[in-house]
Order: structure tokens, then C-alpha cells, then sequence
């Protein structure tokens, strides 16, 4: 409206105040688009860092591929630490998968040969050849990142309220304006209908606050750095508008509250068995550092940390045979 009245003037000098109000817009915008874009840049990296891998039977061999690559009908090698790269049956041999990405369960699930390990899944023990039965889309993973992508975007709480808002004074600056332009006209006659249009719409730049998304913008990019400094990505500025209003939450506490793992706390044995304990912890323990079953894994940690050399007690009295725990044997 500023433009149009400052060309029915005759475009005399600068539009100074089209150009601060255009001005503004464009650095709410660019301002928006810098802070998203941060973010996704975090994501792609963090996805890249993140890229799976797995081995898969190729000419006859077991190589290292990527698991986009990953097609129905290939052999793949997983063992304890692996993460599921795709969907399949096992072949030769049974282990246990923790199924908490998919189930929220945080004890692990025994598998048997022609059972079913789904993608995403961790494997904590044993070691055995899958053959991949659904990759990408069509996978367990796949159709949850589908549903994901298929939620339906709500506004948010802030944006309901600024868009109430500001119809609210839209309307009322529109009423004022035009009972300004026909008072103008009723008094001063059609003859000052230019100072009176120009004259409305100086109070109409003057009411509305073109400030107020540059604003919102800025308090809600700060709001993202202080998150991220916190080690918190936010993905996009609507994200920070709903923490907002959030009063309550509600979420599934295994890996979001707690960490999902065990610790061990403390043990009953006498004062006379407690080297024989640790040490028949540390040696009857299938789990290698973080891999491996999460009792194990939190048997092993209990014990370093009352100084008990692992890896030394384990080369002093290795290990030179032993027979996988299934439900046929029940040992």
C-alpha cells in the first residue's frame, strides 16, 4: 500500500518506508532460513557419521557394503555389537536382539534359526547368517520412518495465537483506515483523496507491528542456540514454539528418562568370596566392552570399576570352547 501511494504521488525521492518494512521481511526470512538450515546441515552430518554398514556374502566372500545396498536374497553376517542393517530370517544359528528401537522393551528377545530379525535391531550375543528378506521402505524401520513422514504437521500454539492475532488487528486497522478515507473525503472532498489514502496508510504502517516476526524469529533462533549449546538439535523453529506452551509431558521412560542399560550396584558375597565372584563375573561373561548382552554388559562395567583388569584376568585364563545358550538346550 506504501508503494502504490508513493507512486500515485509521482514517485518522488525513496519509498524509505517500503524499504525498511521490505527490508525487515527479508532478514525475518533470511534469518529463518540460515537457522534451519544449520540444523539440517547438523542432521546430514550426523547421518553421514552414521552411514551402516554390514558384511554381506559377495562372490563367494564376506566384504564390508554399505546397507543401502543391501537387496532380498543376500547373505549378511551378524554377530553382537551389529545393528540390524535390513530385515530378515536367520540360517544357521540362534542369538538374542534388543528390539527396544522398535518395541520400547528393554530386555532382549532370544532368536531361533527361521526366526525373523528385524532392521534397527541390536544384536547382544551370539553370531549367525541372515538372509535379507526387505530392505528400504518395505522393512520394520522403513514403514516407521513412513508413518513418521506421514503425520499430519499441526500449527502450533504460538502460531494459532499469532494468527488470531493478527487477524484481530487486521481487521480493525482495515475499519479504521476506511472510515478515515471516507471522513477524509466527507470533509476535505475528492479533490484530497491522495493525502487522504496517503495519510491512511501511514496509520495503517504505523499500527501494524512489522516488527513483530523479526522479533520472533530472533528469540526463537537464540532459543535453538541455547539448545544446541545443551546438545539438542532442533530441526525446525516450531519445535522451540511448542516447548512453549508445553505443561506436561508424556513418554515412554526406557532410553528417553533412563539410559536403557543395567548397573550393577552392589553384591552380597562374603568377605572370603568376593575375588572368586568378580573374577567368575569377568570370566563367565560373553559381553566385549559395550557389545553384548545388557546383563553382561552391566556385570562387566560393575566389576572395572572395582578395578578388576578385564582384559588381563581374561588373557591369564582364556576361554577355549564354549556352547550358545538356546531354548533347546536350556544351558
Amino acid at each position: 500500500m506504501d508503494l502504490v501511494a508513493w507512486w500515485r504521488e509521482g514517485a518522488h525521492g525513496w519509498p524509505v518506508e517500503s524499504i525498511a518494512i521490505g527490508t525487515k521481511l527479508l532478514l525475518n526470512l533470511l534469518l529463518g532460513m540460515w537457522q534451519e538450515s544449520r540444523a539440517e546441515l547438523a542432521l546430514a552430518r550426523l547421518k553421514q557419521l552414521a552411514a551402516p554398514k554390514s558384511w554381506a556374502m559377495r562372490d563367494g566372500a564376506l566384504q564390508t557394503v554399505p546397507a543401502a545396498v543391501l537387496v532380498p536374497g543376500d547373505l549378511v553376517r551378524v554377530e553382537a555389537g551389529d545393528r540390524v542393517p535390513a530385515d530378515g530370517v536367520l540360517r544357521d544359528s540362534g542369538l538374542s536382539a534388543d528390539e527396544a528401537t522398535l518395541t520400547g522393551e528393554s530386555l532382549p528377545v532370544d532368536k531361533a534359526p527361521g526366526d525373523e530379525i528385524l532392521s534397527g535391531t541390536l544384536i547382544v550375543r551370539g553370531r549367525s547368517f541372515a538372509e535379507v528378506t526387505r530392505t528400504g521402505p518395505h522393512s520394520a524401520l522403513g514403514r516407521l520412518a513412513e508413518m513418521l513422514e506421514s503425520a499430519r504437521e499441526e500449527a502450533t500454539p504460538l502460531e494459532r495465537r499469532l494468527e488470531a492475532f493478527c487477524k484481530c488487528v487486521a481487521v480493525w486497522v482495515l475499519v479504521l483506515c476506511t472510515g478515515l478515507v471516507l471522513q477524509g473525503i466527507i470533509t476535505q472532498g475528492m479533490g484530497e483523496l491522495g493525502r487522504v489514502f496517503l495519510f491512511a496508510v501511514a496509520l495503517a504502517v504505523a499500527a501494524v507491528p512489522e516488527g513483530l516476526p523479526a522479533i520472533l524469529t530472533l528469540t526463537l533462533a537464540l532459543g535453538v542456540e541455547r539448545m544446541a549449546a545443551r546438545r539438542a538439535v532442533v530441526r525446525k523453529l516450531s519445535a522451540v514454539e511448542a516447548l512453549g506452551s508445553v505443561t506436561a509431558i508424556l513418554t515412554d521412560k526406557t532410553g528417553t528418562i533412563t539410559e536403557n542399560k543395567l548397573e550393577g550396584l552392589r553384591d552380597y558375597a562374603g568377605p572370603g568370596e568376593e575375588t572368586e565372584l568378580r573374577n567368575g563375573v569377568t570370566l563367565a561373561n560373553d559381553a566385549d566392552g559395550a557389545a553384548g548382552d545388557p546383563l553382561d554388559c552391566a556385570l562387566l562395567a560393575y566389576v572395572e570399576a572395582r578395578g578388576v583388569d578385564v582384559k588381563a584376568l581374561r588373557a591369564a585364563l582364556p576361554r577355549y570352547s564354549s556352547v550358545d545358550f538356546d531354548s533347546e538346550r536350556k544351558f
